[in-house]
């Protein structure tokens, strides 16, 4: 890691969660003061166990105000990273209120606690590229237009609105990540999961929703963690990065991919149910020449990251 954190105290909301996890791993190792706050809806503490004794665990929910507040008097940080967050889009569908409440609500608590201060050098916000909606060309630019077709998109974007404000009203540090399907050990949703559960359970057949023409752009989880940790020192402020891969690849492609790793190719047959899910874009193809401009450069192939994915799966049996 090219900037140190050591001594630093850093909070991390989210932190029992998937991208929360590997994240608070690399602070550790950085030699940071880690706080993590979590709710536990989607984490779990086991997925701190290799740092279970060099953290600093809080179990709570950012819709809760005096809590929010508690923690941050507790931790006092130097940064905090905020991914605590519903990060469904079926989800947001089917409970759009507790989405908004969470992801912006959320974070507007969370921004008014650390709205006095004079420690806090930087919050990085994890939103989400759902703020772009169905763009009309690519590659996706963060200065394209923002038009979310899912409540979890809408209520990222209403987050990033908000992050802006406090910055400029009380001058709260916010830097903003978009992230596009991040993916690695430990993750608990999204379609590279959902297609190895299906494969453990009959390799002769393998759904997919849609029509597998879906594009997107996959992120192994240390790429992501190194793009927010460049962000945290040096974002600029109330500016969004879009933080992904910068490679894009179909879902029928990838269906594919997984299979030759399983020596699978010529024994699965691969079947479209022709829909998705309302809010699921279609076409994700991303400029990351914006976050590349602050040294941000994403190491881990496809290829690479499945074979680490696959032999998490298999190793860890609590799927």
């Amino acid at each position: 890691m090219e900037t140190t954190f050591q001594d630093t105290s850093v909070l991390v909301t989210g932190g029992c969660g998937f991208i929360g996890s590997h994240l608070v791993e690399s602070l550790v190792a950085a030699g940071a003061n880690v706080t993590v706050l979590d709710n536990l809806q989607a984490g779990k503490w086991s997925n701190l166990a290799s740092v279970s004794q060099d953290v600093f665990r809080i179990e709570g929910d950012v819709r809760d105000v005096e809590m929010v507040e508690r923690c941050v008097q507790k931790a006092a940080p130097h940064y905090v990273f905020h991914l605590a967050a519903n990060a469904s889009v079926p989800g947001s569908v089917k409970e759009p209120l507790y989405d908004f409440q969470t992801n912006c609500a959320g974070t507007v608590n969370l921004l008014n606690a650390l709205r006095g201060s004079d420690k806090c050098q930087k919050i990085v916000l994890a939103s989400s590229g759902a703020v772009y909606g169905e763009p009309k060309s690519f590659p996706i630019y963060e200065t394209d237009t923002l038009c979310p077709i899912s409540p979890y998109g809408a209520s990222k974007l209403s987050a990033e609105v908000e992050a802006g404000l406090f910055n400029t009203v009380y001058g709260v540090p916010v830097t903003i990540a978009r992230l596009f399907n991040a993916y690695g050990p430990r993750m608990a949703r999204f379609v590279i999961l959902d297609f190895l559960r299906k494969l453990q359970k009959d390799n002769t057949i393998l759904e997919v929703l849609g029509n597998g023409r879906q594009i997107r752009d996959f992120t192994y989880v240390s790429d992501t963690v190194n793009g927010l940790l460049i962000l945290a020192t040096r974002g600029e402020l109330s500016k969004a990065y879009n933080l992904s891969s910068g490679t894009t690849c179909s879902i029928t492609a990838l269906a594919h991919t997984i299979l030759a790793a399983l020596s699978l190719n010529n024994k699965t047959e691969i079947v479209y149910t022709g829909q998705s899910w309302i809010g699921d874009a279609q076409h994700w193809e991303v400029s990351i020449a914006q976050l590349q401009s602050l040294g941000y450069q994403p190491k881990v192939t496809l290829e690479q990251g499945l074979s680490q994915v696959i032999e998490w799966f298999f190793k860890d049996e609590r799927h």
